[in-house]
């Protein structure tokens, strides 16, 4: 601005001494607005050329998204460069948390930069590849992926080699998720599974018309934390005891996994599965002593409530279906109830159906009733009553049971909900089960002494209490029973011997009051069978982690911040899902729990317990290899069957009425990728250019080839 100003100046003594007409004040003025304008104007966009700026290069990446915006891969955080421009940078980088961050990130970065190739055939075989990738991940049919692939090469052909060269139809498309990255992705996890050394196996069953498949999953300690993945999709239309415990050896030999090495098999807690004579669980047992039995305890949660129901006046969940079939068909009744809402002045809202066999939709469609009853209330109370469904509903809606039971029930369902979403979280293990389950069965217990049953549902029992003091007292011990019966049936799977188990492997949790206890480990040493422990050499290693872990939390960067930075270097890539989000994904506490913090350690993040081993084992690898063999054993128990169910989301959505003409062995592969690869589409060219043999199968007739060869067999 300074310079400018000089310019200004010299250009005024100019015209005197040429004797013509002086610069006025607001040509100036003008001058200086639309310079500070320009000025502004470049402003606002992110520069690839700071990219190559020594300062930025370690930390500054670009939002594709967004060109207002900048992201800081030290301190996971995107910031805005739309005011400030390059200014914004530098203010960034000046920051303290900043600072603290490349110190971790610094030390702990070990992304690998991936080698390009620059053979044309290397790139088109990429292209296809990562094409073929894109259409799985979306659910895109490959009659779509012939066209897309058709539509690239027309649009480009005249500027791109590589898109002239695109050949990528139906069969070529299959053959390469088939037999190119099915068999990928599930080799790498394989492989993570066997230097993991311990795992458990989980399966459930669903059909598909008249195909009935058992997908196959495991769970093990990686070097990221807890892992999940699917390895084998199988169809078989038997579903005894002896042909689940076949088809499951058949997988474990398949991928030359060892028996022995099987901590627990996890599975929905039917007969079939875990019952006391015949039953899967008894023939794994036979040959492998010491397993554990994987109860899924969201289906005992979900169960809990269902039985207990049971016990209260009305039967909630029957009255929930009737009024959602009532109205879900036909769009005269949606109209006439439209004006009931239009009457209280309230908005429509869509009723939410109740399913009985899926978890969490019960407190779902109690809220939504609750929030529109009036309008629905007086919908039946002005019906005439000729049908039986609506003479049921008329009389459920003109007395004050209806309304009670519902308030107690979604005062109830609430903390029995909050305890089941924290048991299908993706890293909840093991170690985690004590403190879930305890904890919501002390509640339940607490509820039952204080007799508390909701705000809301004690004024309903006040009025009812002057109208009919028995109704009142009748209502009252239904929900008492209602809650003993929960905490009964929980009780029945979560005995005492069970609760002694879990109990003691929560000393890993890092919420745990008495984490690192020396006595608390020799407890767990004793309990799980590990044949190689050298339990001399744990208490060595024990010590140095004892002393590794005071000198962690006395630093000036905070433990979650350190875990942070070292679970995002092990990611060569940034998740879609991160790209635009300031909040930490990698740390989700979205459930309210309570955070403990340890003695002598600052108010911290919340720490997931298998983030915080991870990096605790890999501070100084291969020094604690007792320990290592411990954290292995005990976070590759499940204690929910959540993420095969998820499988099967993934399946409805992948094999659908419009993809019709799918088979197993597609589905299967399909599923691997999806479930088994988190890289984005956009990321994955790059990869693939890294990945010579990936390459070399995509563009020769090798992919063929393998499906040739099952045939033979």
């Amino acid at each position: 601005m300074d310079d400018l100003l000089e310019d200004i100046c010299i250009c005024e003594n100019d015209n005197v001494e040429n004797e013509q007409p002086v610069t006025t004040t607001t040509t100036i003025t003008k001058t200086l607005t639309s310079t500070v304008q320009m000025q502004k104007k470049k402003k606002g966009v992110f520069r690839k050329e700071w990219l190559s700026m020594k300062e930025y290069s370690k930390w500054l990446q670009e939002v594709k998204t967004d060109s207002t915006q900048a992201r800081c891969k030290a301190c996971l955080k995107t910031f805005s460069v739309r005011c400030d421009g390059k200014t914004a940078l530098d203010k960034h980088m000046n920051r303290d948390a900043h600072k603290t961050s490349m110190k971790t990130f610094e030390k702990s970065t070990l992304i690998t930069t991936l080698t390009i190739p620059a053979s044309e055939s290397d790139k088109i075989s990429a292209a296809e590849g990562v094409l073929v990738y894109h259409g799985v991940k979306h659910g895109h049919s490959y009659v779509s992926q012939e066209c897309g692939t058709n539509l690239v090469k027309t649009l480009f052909e005249s500027s791109s080699s590589v898109a002239k060269s695109l050949s990528c139809d139906k069969t070529k498309s299959r053959a390469i998720a088939c037999n190119v990255f099915g068999p990928y992705f599930t080799k790498k996890i394989v492989d993570e599974v066997l230097e993991a050394r311990f795992y458990s196996l989980s399966y459930d069953s669903s059909n598909k018309g008249n195909c009935k498949t058992y997908p196959f999953t495991v769970q093990f300690f990686s070097d990221v934390g807890v892992k999940r993945a699917l390895i084998q999709l199988i169809e078989d239309p038997y579903e005894t005891a002896e042909d689940i415990f076949q088809n499951a050896c058949k997988v474990i030999n398949d991928f030359q996994l060892k028996i022995e090495n099987l901590t627990s098999v996890g599975a929905d807690n039917t007969n079939v599965n875990f019952g006391e004579h015949h039953s899967v669980f008894q023939l794994f047992k036979n040959e492998v002593p010491h397993i554990v039995q994987g109860n899924c305890y969201a289906h005992i949660l979900h169960n809990a409530a269902k039985h207990a129901h049971d016990v209260l006046p009305i039967d909630i969940e029957s009255v929930l279906c009737k009024i959602y079939s009532h109205f879900s068909r036909s769009a005269k009744r949606i109209e006439e109830l439209k004006a009931y809402y239009e009457f209280v002045q309230s908005e429509y809202s869509t009723l939410l159906q109740h399913i009985l066999t899926r978890w969490l939709s019960l407190l779902r469609s109690v809220e939504r009733l609750l929030e529109k009853y009036e309008p629905i209330k007086l919908y039946f109370l002005n019906q005439p009553t000729t049908i039986k469904n609506e003479q049921l509903l008329k009389s459920f809606f003109d007395s004050t049971d209806g309304l009670c039971i519902l308030n107690f029930l979604q005062n109830l369902l609430n903390e029995i909900q909050r305890a089941d979403l924290q048991l299908q979280r993706t890293y909840t293990t093991a170690v985690d089960l004590h403190r879930i389950i305890s904890g919501l069965v002390k509640k339940l217990q607490q509820r039952l002494h204080d007799k508390y049953f909701g705000n809301s549902t004690h004024e309903i029992l006040k009025q009812l209490q002057e109208i009919d003091a028995n109704k009142a007292e009748e209502l009252k011990q239904s929900f008492e029973s209602f809650i003993k019966t929960v905490i009964e049936y929980i009780k029945s799977y979560y005995d005492d011997d069970t609760r002694q188990f879990y109990e003691k492997l929560s000393f890993f949790s890092y919420q745990s009051l008495e984490f690192l206890a020396w006595e608390r480990l020799m407890d767990v040493a004793d309990l799980i069978k590990v044949n190689d422990l050298n339990k001399d050499e744990l208490y060595s290693e024990y010590c140095e982690i004892r002393v590794l872990y005071d000198n962690l939390i006395k630093t000036d960067i905070k433990l979650s911040d350190q875990i942070k930075s070292y679970i995002s270097s092990k990611k060569d890539y940034v998740p879609i899902s991160t790209v635009n989000d300031n909040s930490d994904s990698l740390y989700d506490n979205n459930d309210e729990e309570v955070e403990l913090v340890h003695k002598n350690q600052k108010k911290d993040e919340y720490v997931r317990s298998d983030h915080f081993w991870s990096y605790l084992l890999n501070i100084n690898p291969n020094s604690t290899p007792n320990m290592k063999k411990i954290i292995c054993y005990i976070f590759s128990i499940p204690c929910t069957n959540a993420y095969v169910e998820t499988i099967f989301s993934h399946m409805k959505h992948a094999w659908s009425d419009y993809r019709n003409r799918m088979d197993i062995e597609l589905v299967d592969a399909e599923l691997k990728i999806r479930m088994n690869s988190d890289y984005p589409c956009a990321y994955m060219y790059k990869y693939l250019l890294s990945q010579p043999d990936i390459l070399n199968k995509i563009r020769t007739n090798e992919k063929y080839q393998q499906k040739k060869r099952r045939n033979i067999e």
